[in-house]
């Protein structure tokens, strides 16, 4: 009986801490807009307050599928760093749907990505994005 209880609450611990996710990315809604365009919205070249860019960017572009195309900088087997604008370093960072996406993925090689937006980017840190496809 007691290993039962502690194995009924082993499990609703890791349910609770996030071992089980609700989330569905299909139902998320396509989203047109270009890395330039996004940028210039909520991005390092956005005009507004960080909180204006901040609601702006939950409201428009968080939980979007966007497709945005840019120069490999960094690759793993589940997720990528990518050049969309040719200056600096990265400019957009996604995990991969598939966790072996990324395996023959190689520097400088420019690629077309779909993936769900999830973090703001800025002129520090990368926008990031989850359950990203390689398109061909």
């Amino acid at each position: 009986m007691r290993i039962t209880w502690l194995l009924l609450c082993a499990l609703l611990t890791v349910f609770a801490i996030g071992g089980c996710s609700s989330e569905d990315p299909s139902k998320y809604p396509e989203l047109s807009s270009s890395y330039e365009e996004t940028s210039a919205d909520v991005g390092c070249g956005s005009k507004y307050s960080d909180d204006m860019k901040e609601d702006f960017f939950n409201r428009v572009f968080k939980n979007h599928w966007m497709t945005w195309r840019g120069t490999v900088v960094l690759a793993s087997s589940d997720d990528a760093s990518l050049n969309l604008d040719g200056k600096g370093t990265q400019d957009l960072q996604v995990e991969f749907a598939d966790d072996h996406a990324g395996y023959f993925l190689e520097k400088g090689e420019v690629i077309t990505v779909r993936f769900v937006m999830k973090t703001m980017g800025g002129c520090i840190l990368p926008f990031s994005g989850e359950y990203a496809t390689i398109l061909k």
